[in-house]
């Protein structure tokens, strides 16, 4: 065993540029036939273990890291009944014990493991829901717990719609239902008349953004986006251009509250969209002529800083050239301000907040649809919202479009707290070198998944050659 660590890591470290050594290896052999092969990575929400869920057909195995990400144990039982299709979700219990849950199709049927490593023992749990006349928007894993969030369908024989979300909230094996009511909150269509936040979301859709995750464009351009972060659930509604608006539920109360805060002015109709980050919400308005990029404090709504620029400047606050992307693969610059204001406005405005070591990097433009003659044929739209799509996960029903099919026109920036910018040079992300490590040995891995771990990132994937499951760390890059 020992010699076959030896040449894994070697072979690691040689097909890599940037020489990261694996912080973990462990053996684990997946039987075939892939296709029933599954791995979800499961991070305690303080960063105290992780917890890795790797099943084939018949055996389903969790492999246990403290928060060094040091393998400490694996734990194996058979794999649910076939019934149970996929890991829908895990959470952590008050013992530190890790429960994933699987689901049938409908995700009327759950069953939940939880596994006790000390005492080398998994304990089962079936759960049913009744998800009668309500559609499921989106499933996620947050602070030790996994939810469920669904919408109610509407009702024929009712004068008025209700207007409210249901959230399914998942614990040591059992669950509680929480109702999240708006029906105190004023919501406004397009062309001004009341309309409810259920309706909204059938039409536009709903998103959640994964945070601390670097989030691409396509994603960000959705209307309605959903953040989940340790004390409230945030949701953006940028359906309208004059204002965003922005609901906070606050945890474990379920709490709701609001505040509206106006997008930035231009001279003329101009697209818009906003992203939340850290108690601050980032605006950006654009048409053919002009942009404008603000920050407010999102608690209190006070503007703080605004960076605009017009058809005939350079636009002074980005730091990289004016960049094209169609689907997975680059597309060139643009030469001038005028030219990516132009391809920009012909979709729909986007912006993408992350955090690195020293900045905050700002990525904003415009994203629009690419769609080859079989696509419009089958009706597929750049908004993607059609609830009746299906899908689950963290971007639920009604996300955004395949990132596959868009093409992003954008630049980046990089600003302080303040929203200052700062002219230094764009530094490398973790995600850029986990995309290249993963390009670089595509033929020998699988099942990737990349979980953000303290002040870094891992990427976990199966060594299909080797029998290994195999944890690399990588880090964004400073920028001076």
């Amino acid at each position: 065993m020992k010699k076959i660590l030896t040449v894994v890591l070697m072979a690691l470290l040689t097909h890599t540029a940037f020489a990261q050594a694996p912080v973990a290896m462990q053996h684990l052999e997946l039987k075939k036939a892939s296709s029933s092969h599954e791995i979800l990575a499961a991070k305690e929400a303080q960063n105290k273990a992780l917890t890795v869920f790797a099943t084939d057909k018949n055996r389903l195995t969790a492999l246990n890291y403290n928060a060094a990400v040091f393998f400490k144990d694996s734990l194996s039982t058979t794999r649910p009944d076939k019934e149970y299709s996929f890991m829908s979700g895990y959470s952590y219990n008050a013992a530190g014990q890790p429960q994933v849950y699987w689901a049938n199709d409908d995700f009327t049927k759950i069953e939940s493991l939880g596994f006790d490593f000390e005492n080398r023992a998994v304990a089962r749990s079936l759960l049913q829901l009744s998800l009668k006349d309500e559609t499921i928007l989106s499933t996620f894993s947050e602070n030790n717990s996994f939810f469920i969030l669904s919408l109610p369908d509407e009702q024929e024989n009712k004068k008025e719609r209700d207007d409210f979300l249901k959230l399914y909230v998942f614990n040591d094996s059992k669950y509680v239902q929480k109702v999240l009511d708006f029906s105190d909150l004023v919501f406004k269509d397009s062309d001004n008349k009341d309309i409810t936040l259920v309706e909204l979301i059938e039409e536009y859709g709903l998103q959640k953004i994964d945070i601390p995750d670097f989030t691409a464009l396509p994603v960000t351009a959705s209307k309605i986006k959903l953040y989940v972060l340790k004390d409230k659930m945030v949701i953006t509604l940028d359906h309208l251009p004059a204002f965003t608006q922005v609901i906070s539920i606050a945890t474990p109360a379920y709490t709701i509250s609001e505040r509206i805060i106006p997008q930035p002015a231009l001279n003329k109709v101009a697209k818009s969209a906003s992203f939340y980050h850290v108690d601050k919400l980032y605006q950006i308005k654009l048409n053919e002529e002009a942009i404008a990029l603000t920050a407010s404090d999102a608690a209190t709504g006070k503007l703080i800083n605004t960076h605009t620029a017009t058809e005939s400047e350079s636009i002074t606050f980005r730091n990289s050239p004016f960049l094209v992307q169609s689907g997975e693969k680059g597309g060139g610059t643009l030469k001038n301000a005028s030219k990516f204001l132009t391809r920009a406005s012909w979709g729909e405005a986007a912006l993408s907040i992350y955090q690195t070591p020293n900045d905050i990097m700002v990525v904003a433009g415009g994203v629009r649809s690419i769609l080859s003659t079989g696509d419009i044929i089958m009706g597929v739209a750049l908004t993607g919202a059609s609830i009746a799509s299906g899908g689950y996960g963290a971007g639920g029903v009604g996300s955004f479009v395949d990132p596959s099919r868009t093409q992003s026109v954008y630049f980046e920036g990089l600003f302080d707290e303040n929203f200052e910018h700062r002219p230094f040079n764009p530094q490398q992300l973790a995600i850029d070198k986990i995309s290249r490590f993963i390009s670089n040995n595509s033929d020998s891995i699988s099942l990737q998944t990349v979980i953000p771990f303290n002040d870094y990132y891992l990427l976990g994937f199966y060594d299909k050659k080797a029998k290994l499951y195999v944890l690399i760390q990588f880090e964004d890059d400073s920028a001076y």
